[in-house]
This record gives C-alpha cells, sequence and structure tokens, in this order.
C-alpha cells in the first residue's frame, strides 16, 4: 500500500499544480531540500478538531542536508503567526519516508517542515525542507488560500 502511495506522489507531482483537491495539497522540497515530494492533509475530526497529516517520500537523513541536524519537526501555524510545535516527523531512514499526524483547532493552517538539531526545540529554524498554506474546506463552504 506504502509503495502505491509513493508512486502516485512521485507520478503526479510533476503532472499536477500544488492546489488542493479534497483537502489534499501537494507539496515539494524547497532549494535546500530539491527533490522531497509529499502530500499534506487535514481532514475534520470533530466540529472543533482537525487532523493534520504529513506524509513525505524521497526525504534524505536531516544529518545529510547538514551535519548539525538530527530530526525533522513539523510546525502548524494559524492566522495569529505563532507557530506551535505539532511533533517530531516520523522517519524511516531505510524508505526515506516520514509521517506525522497531528490535530489543530483551525480550519487554515501554514505547515512547515524544518531539519533542527534538537527535536525539541521550542521555534523552528530557518532550515525549511517543506511549506504550505492548508484550508479545510467543509462541505457546503469554499476554502480559500
Amino acid at each position: 500500500m506504502r509503495q502505491h502511495l509513493i508512486a502516485g506522489l512521485i507520478a503526479t507531482a510533476g503532472l499536477v499544480p500544488a492546489c488542493a483537491q479534497n483537502n489534499q495539497y501537494l507539496v515539494r522540497g524547497t532549494d535546500r531540500s530539491v527533490g522531497v515530494d509529499g502530500m499534506i492533509t487535514i481532514q475534520p475530526q470533530s466540529e472543533d478538531v482537525n487532523v493534520v497529516s504529513v506524509e513525505l517520500v524521497n526525504l534524505p537523513p536531516p544529518e545529510r542536508h547538514e551535519k548539525s541536524k538530527k530530526a525533522f519537526v513539523v510546525w502548524i501555524t494559524a492566522t495569529d503567526g505563532t507557530p506551535i510545535r505539532a511533533g517530531r516527523l516520523t522517519y524511516d531512514e531505510q524508505s526515506r519516508v516520514g509521517t506525522l499526524r497531528a490535530t489543530t483547532p483551525n480550519d487554515q493552517v501554514f505547515v512547515q517542515v524544518t531539519a533542527e538539531e534538537d527535536s525539541a526545540t521550542p521555534k523552528p529554524s530557518d532550515f525549511v525542507v517543506i511549506s504550505k498554506h492548508v484550508v479545510l474546506k467543509r462541505e457546503g463552504t469554499q476554502g480559500e488560500i
């Protein structure tokens, strides 16, 4: 199943613009992380809680980006501009896949993955691997980016 997802992400990443379809957003690595592809999904869990899922493929180990980097951290920033540490990206070095699921009360957020020296860091570094604004499109509403 995971191999089909990875193949699908790789096949569609170059063909589909980075736009939302059914609360799913394709992402590509920044200039500092060329070759990384992935998907960010935002789905309602309840009326007040949404689940943000991040899955990245072709992700080199953090120390390959920079020797001092030890972990990838996911950040969720709401419209107030304060980044919240969602957690450490679970990373499989053999498959080069990183995943994380986190919750937020917000329907519109900015998601970033950064390479960090310490996974418990209180604020994101400037070493951004991917970033994307995502908007939950609820039934009967129109989400805008």
